[in-house]
């Protein structure tokens, strides 16, 4: 007899599909005066409007990320169009078309449904699936991959002025792929080497509600997130995390922007083990990223912040934020942390807390070009806090460095960036009891994003909260390339990469200022307490890796809402995995042909 239950997941996606399609046809459209749309930190409306200001003299936008539609439009309104020559015009109406063409007219002026869909093929191939056999290898950038959905249903929502909603249907190939993805593989979760069991259940990724007006808004779900001017990446919130669970509010004006923002992530608990658990005994390993999804889940960790932006004039633009890591084993919350006018240092309690410090500011001393920084203190010692003998928390610290420019061409924008970043090699991470070296719970700034697939089983994938090559770390970046907005783009990308051998699962441990256990990065050995991670060669590292990136992709439009995407990518890595002496390499393509309505 044929088992009905294999059947249920296709029954169930059908009937899905045809229900937000019904519901489509029965309402159309938006309320014209609702902007509390919140638009991702990818926006092409927010890329548009950042190399308008660039290009007109203007310091950049807010770099607080995302945004809702309420604020781009207030940054759009800065922009003085008699600057704008025939070429920077064709952006500046693209940015003011796609702000405006959800404001249609809807039937019911209180309520407004609108259900799109997506459907994309992408498939790719590499030449060494050995040493880049994981996700996070793809594209060289550590980022968190996830394969296009083959097809997407996202449906957004509109309810008055005040009220907006985002979520998305997708289906498709889980990013973890129960067989090996070997030397090419596809976004099709029935095609091998995938099985249907590797379809994708962890959507939503995005998925939001919005409550604003027109110089506020507050958000609530699952989006990206990105804080700083980075091109590489940013050193307090990286878009690298593929989510944060947030609740978020936002108070903005010409001159003025106040963010709070609370962020939920796994405790350490329900993927470190501590030295009594009886599978550390077995494998002497902290580290165990495999999970039940029977397993309950306990703890509390944190990330919250305040951020404000202000410009001081047109030409400079600065941000002050400070955060913090709340962590309880015990699920204890105390409320008073939740203040948005608190200085989270001051409530002195680093049994439970970790704050951080950032600064970013930027210049455009005149049309085309834009300079900018942006500093983090995760520790920092003052002068006398500790005897010269004494061993105290090493200092850890981070910044970023860069000067970009935009410059209208043709129908487009060209644009190019030269950065530089670096990154202390305790940078992030932190143990619980600074004067012991026995195993305690971080609290630190490395994130856990949880995966489900099929078959009950799942795992975390550990990222450093801020800068997406995390601790440890020297980064150049060189990047070029045009973009038609709407029609086609083309860039180039280099990335050099001095890797030391600390990284976000090093141990934390207290260090004699100046001595040999107080590297500056890159570092050439593991001089931290070891690693929470003992199946790895962390022992064996004995000098900096070496990345190369080299990364060309490029889009076309070629029908109305037909697009085609292609990246190759060349990476080679010197001192593979910080051994000296091994070198490696891999030639990666990525081709995506995708249609939505």
């Amino acid at each position: 007899m044929r088992d009905g239950r294999n059947n249920f997941p296709r029954k169930a996606l059908t009937m899905a599909v045809v229900a937000l399609v019904t519901a489509s046809l029965l309402f159309g459209g938006v309320t014209e005066s609702n902007r509390q749309k919140i638009h991702p930190v990818d926006s092409e409306v927010y890329e548009a409007i950042k190399y308008l200001y660039i290009a007109t003299g203007l310091a950049l936008p807010s770099t607080t990320g995302p945004w809702s539609e309420a604020e781009l439009d207030l940054m759009l309104s800065r922009i003085d169009t008699s600057k704008l020559d025939e070429n920077a015009m064709t952006t500046y109406e693209f940015a003011a078309s796609e702000l405006g063409r959800d404001a249609r007219i809807n039937p019911d002026p209180n309520f407004g449904l609108d259900i799109g869909m997506k459907a994309a093929l992408e498939a790719y191939a590499h030449t060494n699936p050995t040493d880049f056999d994981e996700p996070d290898d793809w594209g060289g950038k550590r980022d968190y991959n996830v394969p296009a959905p083959l097809i997407a249903i996202p449906l957004e929502t509109w309810i008055g002025d005040l009220v907006y909603g985002y979520s998305s249907l997708d289906i498709g190939s889980n990013r973890t792929l129960i067989n090996d993805v070997g030397s090419f593989h596809t976004n099709i979760p029935f095609l091998a080497p995938a099985q249907f069991s590797d379809i994708n259940m962890n959507f939503p990724y995005r998925a939001i509600g919005s409550l604003g007006g027109s110089f506020w808004n507050i958000s609530i779900g699952r989006d990206r997130m990105s804080w700083g001017p980075g091109e590489s990446g940013n050193l307090l919130i990286g878009d690298h995390i593929p989510y944060h669970n947030n609740a978020r509010f936002t108070a903005f004006s010409n001159h003025f922007k106040y963010t709070f923002s609370v962020s939920s992530f796994a405790h350490p608990k329900n993927y470190l083990l501590q030295e009594e658990d009886s599978e550390y005994n077995a494998n002497h390993d902290y580290l165990n990223l495999d999970y039940s999804q029977n397993n309950a889940r306990d703890g509390i960790k944190m990330f919250i912040a305040h951020r404000l932006e202000w410009r001081i004039v047109d030409k400079v633009n600065m941000a002050l934020t400070e955060a913090i890591i709340y962590q309880s084993s015990t699920n204890f919350i105390d409320l008073s942390i939740l203040s948005p006018t608190a200085i989270f240092h001051n409530y002195y309690i680093r049994g439970n807390a970790n704050s951080i410090l950032s600064l970013d500011i930027d210049y455009t001393p005149f049309r085309y070009l834009n300079l900018y920084a942006s500093g983090i203190v995760d520790e920092f010692t003052m002068p006398g806090e500790f005897a010269d003998s004494a061993a105290g928390p090493p200092e850890a610290m981070g910044l970023i460095a860069g000067a970009k420019t935009s410059i209208p061409m043709g129908k487009g924008m060209f644009y190019a960036s030269l950065e530089g970043a670096y990154t202390d090699p305790y940078l992030y991470l932190r143990n619980t009891d600074v004067d012991s070296e026995t195993y305690t719970y971080g609290i630190n700034f490395i994130v856990a994003t949880p995966e489900f697939a099929n078959g009950g089983k799942g795992n975390y994938t550990l990222n450093a909260l801020g800068y997406r090559y995390g601790n440890d770390s020297v980064v150049g970046n060189l990047k070029a390339g045009y973009k038609v907005f709407g029609k086609w783009n083309v860039e180039l990308d280099y990335t050099y990469v001095a890797d030391g051998c600390l990284d976000i699962n090093s141990i934390w441990k207290p260090v004699v200022a100046n001595s040999s256990d107080d590297p500056s990065a890159p570092s050439s050995s593991d001089v931290s307490n070891g690693s929470y991670d003992k199946s790895s060669n962390y022992a064996s590292r004995d000098a900096v890796a070496h990345w190369n990136i080299i990364n060309l992709s490029g889009g076309i439009t070629l029908l109305k809402n037909l697009d085609i995407t292609a990246t190759l990518t060349y990476i080679n890595i010197l001192n593979y995995q910080n051994i000296k002496g091994d070198m490696t390499n891999d030639l990666q393509l990525t081709i995506g042909v995708s249609y939505y309505v």
